[in-house]
């Protein structure tokens, strides 16, 4: 019995360690990108560049041939970039909303993550032969970082009121609705089944809305970048 305990002890003051170092972590890197000017508006810039490029090169045939009522739940990816873009903005400037921290961090990690298991599975299908691999590697690799991103955003949410988090998670439920329902899913490859990215749409979009849901308040205290040490500041 006493070794029983011990052991549980064990486990959890290593998960406790663990998970403290991960949030040290994730803290740093979101210190070393919004202290720096620099690397804070080559982040900016990035992230302009996915929205005009994913907008409409990747979904812009799409849009044009859609009704306008579904166009804020087609372009899912640039849109999260975009929701990103505006979130750190607002986080730098002191303006930062729990609500907006929250949907577009919901955003890049479901979208960013939904895409890595996209090409994922493309891949295991297809292999590495197709003449658009550098690009499938590029879309990869941005994605990692719009995962990235919305880890970040999601240590600055702060204190968020029930409605709130319901009010996200509707959101990103309805979205499954008009992209699977009534047909408004993003472009597929011949490898990659609509049942495939259906189910990972929904598995993400029911684990994020739970995390929401359970989120303490808050594991990292949501800091404006005018909070940071003034050698920080600029640009």
């Amino acid at each position: 019995m006493l070794n029983a305990e011990l052991s549980t002890t064990i486990q959890h003051s290593t998960f406790n360690i663990a998970g403290g170092t991960m949030l040290r972590l994730i803290d740093w890197v979101y210190g070393l990108i919004t202290k720096s000017p620099l690397i804070f508006w080559a982040c900016m810039a990035a992230n302009a560049l996915g929205v005009v490029w994913g907008g409409v090169v990747w979904y812009g045939p799409q849009m044009l041939a859609s009704p306008l009522w579904a166009w804020p739940f087609i372009p899912d990816c640039p849109e999260a970039a975009l929701w990103a873009t505006v979130a750190f903005l607002l986080l730098r400037y002191g303006r930062a909303r729990g609500w907006f921290t929250a949907f577009a961090a919901f955003g890049c990690i479901k979208y960013g993550i939904w895409t890595l298991m996209f090409w994922a599975k493309h891949w295991s299908v297809a292999g590495f032969g197709d003449p658009e691999l550098p690009l499938e590697l590029m879309l990869f690799v941005s994605h990692m970082g719009l995962t990235a991103e919305g880890v970040l955003l999601a240590t600055r949410i702060g204190p968020l009121a029930l409605p709130l988090r319901l009010g996200v998670i509707g959101w990103f439920a309805l979205s499954i609705f008009v992209d699977y329902g009534l047909g408004f899913f993003p472009p597929l490859t011949y490898a990659v089944p609509e049942a495939y990215v259906f189910w990972v749409a929904t598995a993400l979009t029911t684990l994020l809305g739970a995390a929401l849901l359970l989120m303490p308040t808050p594991a990292l205290a949501p800091l404006s970048l005018s909070q940071a040490p003034k050698g920080g500041q600029g640009g």
